[in-house]
């Protein structure tokens, strides 16, 4: 078994632990993923590669260390991309992700699989078929009750759409129904999941365009137009809090926009909060207060090149977005930017150091309107924050290659 550090004072990450192995001769670690409950509980899920890509999954009962790796998916004929992962408040963890039949003409699978706490991961399921459509990019999150919904992107050779399943606890998948607008094409999927069970997908079209779909008392409502089609817009990303507030952040030509939706309200006008930002780096947050934070890579000129240093921009509950202020180093790249927030109101944010290397934190606590300096957790690329009340845990892909994870107690 492989001990967990303790959780050190608040706002203090623990030293990294390391969850797979480097399998030579490939030594390839890819698009870690990790969730957390408040009682400290983890899943994760990654793809390691012995010559075939083999989706891996570890997990950590609260108070108690993390498994070993285990392989989910065959170790030849397959390869496996795309992971996700979610766990409930009681421990029961769910993780999906993509597969292709490496020597077949069909197309790409969505499978899951699901584990009660301190329990196994069951054998995989596929929640697709491969006949006349191939599927990708599935995300998964869950309610207070350990309930689990999903999206993902479901391409044919003339369309593809958004579907969603759900996963009660301790039951089976529901068959996959499409969410996005039947005849328009949908791409870039993403997901967020509240305590009470609702959701809101978003996604992008080929033009641009940007929708959101939501979830209340378990059904589906129509897809909302967010954003008219525009010039390479896309990549949005969305939040909820457990309130029923929601955030979504997106780029466009050079540049990041954001709209919100209080409980029970319609959404706002986009706003641009960048003229020169990075494409596909906006990221969004909000607490359960309705205080909202979204990031973006600035695009900045040193007269011999560029720098992306990272930037984030504020909207207090009620109020008005701010204007954003440089959280890395002023002259840094930041790769791969995530932000997340605490019920409470502490907000995350973590990045990769491209020069160096290494994966950086900074912490905005509660009560707070800036974010302190940054820690650097870690070695590595392609960090990945998750949060829970009291609790944010990150992960990346570490020296060997290998994935490590670390935590910090934040209020």
């Amino acid at each position: 078994m492989l001990v967990c550090a303790a959780l050190a004072a608040s706002g203090v990450w623990s030293a990294p632990v390391t969850l797979s192995t480097p399998i030579p001769p490939t030594y390839y670690a890819t698009s870690p993923a990790v969730d957390v409950n408040s009682s400290g509980a983890h899943a994760a899920a990654w793809v390691n590669e012995d010559n075939y890509l083999l989706l891996q999954v570890a997990a950590q009962d609260a108070g108690g260390s993390w498994s070993q790796a285990q392989t989910l998916t065959p170790r030849s004929g397959a390869n496996a991309a795309d992971p996700a992962v979610a766990i409930g408040p009681s421990g029961n963890a769910v993780a999906m992700w993509d597969l292709w039949q490496t020597n077949s003409s069909q197309g790409t699978v969505i499978q899951a699989s699901s584990r009660p706490a301190h329990g196994s991961w069951s054998a995989a399921v596929s929640l697709t078929s491969p006949t006349t459509s191939s599927s990708s990019q599935s995300q998964v999150g869950m309610d207070a009750n350990g309930n689990a919904v999903a999206i993902w992107l479901q391409t044919t050779s003339t369309s593809s759409a958004i579907e969603t399943a759900n996963l009660p606890n301790g039951g089976s998948w529901t068959a996959p129904a499409p969410i996005s607008t039947p005849g328009v094409s949908a791409s870039n999927p993403t997901l967020a999941v509240n305590a009470p069970g609702d959701a809101v997908a978003t996604w992008q079209t080929a033009s641009g365009q940007i929708f959101v779909a939501e979830r209340t008392s378990q059904v589906w409502g129509a897809p909302i137009s967010i954003a008219p089609p525009s010039f390479r817009q896309g990549s949005p990303h969305v939040a909820l809090n457990d309130r029923g507030d929601a955030a979504l952040a997106w780029s466009g030509r050079g540049t990041t926009f954001v709209a919100t939706r209080p409980a029970g309200g319609a959404w706002s006008a986009p706003t641009k909060v960048s003229a020169t930002s990075a494409g596909a780096t906006a990221r969004i947050a909000i607490d359960y207060a309705g205080n909202a934070v979204a990031l973006f890579e600035l695009v900045k000129s040193t007269g011999s090149g560029y720098v992306y240093p990272l930037q984030a921009v504020s909207h207090p509950a009620g109020g008005s977005w701010g204007a954003p202020a440089t959280i890395s180093g002023v002259n840094e790249t930041a790769a791969s930017p995530n932000i997340v927030a605490t019920p409470l109101g502490t907000f995350v944010a973590a990045w990769t150091e491209s020069a160096t290397g290494a994966v950086k934190a900074v912490i905005r606590p509660a009560g707070q309107t800036a974010f302190g300096a940054a820690t650097v957790i870690g070695y590595g690329s392609q960090p990945f924050l998750a949060v829970a009340a009291g609790k944010t845990a990150a992960t990346w892909i570490g020296p060997g290659p290998a994935v490590q994870v670390s935590d910090a107690n934040t209020p």
